[in-house]
């Protein structure tokens, strides 16, 4: 409620704000546009990409891990059959090899979680500049006074745009323009 609150606020004072600095009157138009980042990023060639080289890193890694998390699952489940046999020494060794393999398993698991932020970063952080200097090129271009990200609709809107009238979304223009740009860059 305070997120709606708060843009419906920004919205009425930019709203504002071009009326009396720029003298927009009554009968004037004020351009809003929206897009959907998520959408961008998945559809551009450019996003593609960058969701290609995630994958391919992500699957490399869980073939890493695959064998020695099979090797962790075999040890509990070996704990847990045989323990009622096994003497209280025998039973606490297990447990405790078990326990630092699995500390160990997670300090990698986090070493590779941080990697793939890094690679993240590296491929999506060009990404994002480029379709954020499209947005702002458009923006100007057609004269938008405001222009939302509308990524997750309704209720669950983490930007408080909770409707937009599909009439007013640029998000192909956008990805157009960006894989233009993409397609000169290379």
């Amino acid at each position: 409620m305070l997120k709606t609150l708060s843009v419906l606020f920004t919205i009425f004072m930019a709203l504002l704000f071009v009326d009396q600095n720029q003298g927009v009157a009554a009968q004037d138009q004020i351009k809003i546009a929206t897009i959907n980042m998520k959408e961008i990023l998945q559809k551009s060639m450019a996003g593609m990409a960058a969701q290609k080289v995630l994958e391919s890193r992500v699957a490399e890694l869980k073939a890493k891990f695959q064998p020695e998390e099979e090797a962790l699952n075999a040890l509990k489940s070996d704990i847990e059959k045989k323990s009622s046999v096994w003497t209280e020494e025998v039973k606490a060794e297990k447990e405790r090899e078990y326990e630092r393999r699995m500390r160990e398993f997670g300090g990698k698991t986090e070493e590779a979680q941080y990697e793939l932020k890094q690679l993240e970063k590296k491929v999506m952080e060009p990404l994002l500049k480029d379709i954020n200097d499209v947005i702002e090129a458009l923006g100007k271009e057609k004269g938008y006074v405001l222009i939302f990200d509308y990524t997750m609709s309704g209720l669950r809107s983490k930007t408080g745009l909770v409707y937009a009238d599909m009439s007013t979304d640029i998000s192909d223009l956008v990805r157009q323009r960006v894989d233009k740009l993409n397609t000169v860059q290379k």
